[in-house]
């Protein structure tokens, strides 16, 4: 059966003076990104593809260095697109309201986040041509896509219980989340 491992990148040091597109993994990030390696069989996987942030990248390297699977950076796998706001209660009120359906004229347009990352993710699982794959991407553009495949918005609970790092897989042939993430819900 060919699955689709959706990791959500590992816990980052935050960096106000910088955008959070450029920040990198922590110690932290890094232990629970080798344990997380640890606790999955990847032995079917053949592609690890990545966000071009360096806390996706860093997080699939770790994955690709103790798995030997090889890795591609995909573009469209990068965060949903906000102005920067500090993590606050306005950043979770904002946030949380996007998701939930009321847009955002700062924010990434909600059609073209999901045309981005539905895309990609059609286009990485049509090449790997039957094969499983792995993506890692970022806990925003992946509750759009989660959206998208349960075709109702997640809510700012759902997005804020996705962990740094996590995992979640899907069955590719049925379209259904095996585990993780939200997994008592078939898509």
């Amino acid at each position: 059966m060919a699955e689709l491992y959706i990791v959500r990148h590992a816990q980052v040091n935050i960096d106000f003076s910088v955008p959070s597109a450029e920040w990198h993994i922590s110690e932290d990030g890094i232990r629970a990104t080798r344990e997380l390696v640890l606790s999955e069989n990847w032995s079917g996987v053949y592609r690890i593809y990545h966000s071009p942030e360096p806390k996706a990248v860093a997080t699939a390297d770790i994955i690709s260095e103790m798995t030997g699977i090889p890795t591609s950076v995909m573009d469209e796998l990068h965060e949903l697109r906000i102005p920067t706001i500090q993590p606050t209660e306005e950043f979770i009120r904002r946030v949380g309201a996007y998701l939930e359906g009321f847009p955002d004229p700062e924010f990434e347009e909600w059609a073209q986040a999901t045309e981005r990352i539905v895309g990609c993710v059609r286009r990485i699982t049509n090449e790997a041509n039957g094969c499983s794959i792995a993506m890692v991407s970022h806990g925003r553009i992946l509750t759009v896509l989660f959206s998208y495949l349960f075709k109702r918005r997640m809510t700012v609970k759902e997005w804020q219980s996705i962990k740094l790092p996590d995992l979640s897989v899907i069955d590719l042939e049925a379209w259904t989340v095996e585990r993780g993430f939200f997994s008592n819900i078939n898509v």
